[in-house]
């Protein structure tokens, strides 16, 4: 394969439409989020993955705003989503067998009762010393609020040294995704061809974006497939 035909790296996912998908079945919107977040769904996207050898996987779960400013309803039923999915996770044979290790990107720790985060904290304990894939959760996260954080980081160290040299690798040490390689691929369904909250502007300043139609719900490991081979067809010049 050519220079301008590989496979990405790291892809990201912003999961879009469960609740448009609800509403066109005539559906309450949680059962749309229930629906985007079967087992079956997340183990089709993980064999894709896993077969094409693509390390890094990062999913859009949600944002600040979206556990803030969503009825309350919602939010205890996305909450008892998270709780059900990572305490899965934890004894997910496939996790285990392909060495995936889970990581959560947000301020969940702090947004969440402990019934939710603690099968959270256990996924990220249970595969802390795998190393052969990623699969990277970001959950009441905002990238606007990561870069704001990332600021205030890089002025203290400044305040306590005079000599600090401000450049690229000290802005990367001091993200929340400082440890992710940049995205080469960002997904996003659910036919809007936006971006959400600044889902990693740093490490997405040179991806490839691709739009599916279908709602999240729909979405499956053909289409996933169908954008990597978009992916691979591209050729990423960087600005050259």
């Amino acid at each position: 394969m050519s220079e301008n035909h590989k496979l990405p790296k790291h892809i990201a996912i912003i999961p879009d439409g469960n609740r448009r998908w609800a509403k066109e079945h005539k559906l309450d919107a949680w059962l749309g989020h229930q629906k985007g977040a079967e087992k079956k769904k997340f183990d089709q996207l993980l064999d894709v993955i896993i077969e094409l050898n693509i390390p890094h996987l990062s999913f859009w779960g949600s944002s600040k705003d979206n556990l803030e400013k969503r009825p309350k309803i919602e939010v205890k039923f996305l909450l008892n989503i998270f709780k059900d999915k990572f305490s899965q996770l934890v004894k997910d044979e496939k996790i285990h067998k392909n060495e995936i290790k889970i990581n959560i990107i947000g301020d969940w720790r702090n947004q969440f009762p402990e019934e939710v985060y603690l099968p959270m904290e256990k996924a990220i304990d249970c595969t802390k010393e795998y190393n052969n894939f990623f699969f990277n959760f970001f959950i009441a996260y905002s990238g606007k609020s990561e870069i704001l954080d990332t600021i205030k980081c890089i002025a203290q160290k400044a305040r306590n040294d005079k000599s600090l040299i401000i450049d690229e690798n000290l802005l990367k040490n001091c993200l929340l995704t400082k440890d992710l390689p940049a995205v080469d691929l960002m997904v996003r369904s659910g036919g809007e061809p936006h971006l959400s909250d600044g889902f990693m502007m740093w490490e997405t300043a040179n991806s490839q974006l691709y739009f599916s139609k279908k709602y999240w719900p729909d979405f499956n490991d053909k289409d996933l497939r169908s954008a990597i081979e978009d992916y691979s067809k591209r050729c990423r010049r960087y600005g050259k």
